[in-house]
């Protein structure tokens, strides 16, 4: 049981598939439906491997999109095929593409048109 709100509590699951580029079904994880995508995804892609070891190309929703997901498929020689997903800004702050980066003075212009000097990270 998870809540779907304040007051809703409810009993849902998903289901996770693995398919060929035919939608023949290679293996199913089934998860209680507020686990993320990600968790599932290692055991679900185990499972897919060992029966099948020719898999050369992955495609998956956002959900799946993870450096460590992308680590397993690139280490295994498996190419990831993914959404393009934007950056997550706070709201009130600036995105970085809003900012410009001036070559000569070495430093980026806010979008207020403040300067912003280069300090060390360490």
């Amino acid at each position: 049981m998870f809540h779907k709100g304040e007051k809703e509590r409810v009993l849902a699951y998903s289901i996770h598939a693995a398919c060929d580029k035919k939608g023949f079904v290679l293996s199913a994880k089934v998860s209680a439906a507020n686990v993320h995508d990600s968790v599932v995804f290692k055991e679900l892609y185990e499972d897919a491997r060992l029966k099948f070891k020719e898999i050369s190309a992955v495609a998956a929703d956002a959900g799946y999109k993870t450096p460590y997901i992308c680590k397993i498929l690139l280490d295994d020689k498996v190419t990831p095929v993914m959404p393009y997903k934007r950056p997550v800004t706070k709201k009130g702050f600036f995105k970085k593409h809003e900012f410009v980066y001036d070559e000569y003075y070495y430093c980026y212009i806010c979008p207020q048109g403040e300067i912003l000097n280069y300090s060390t990270t360490k």
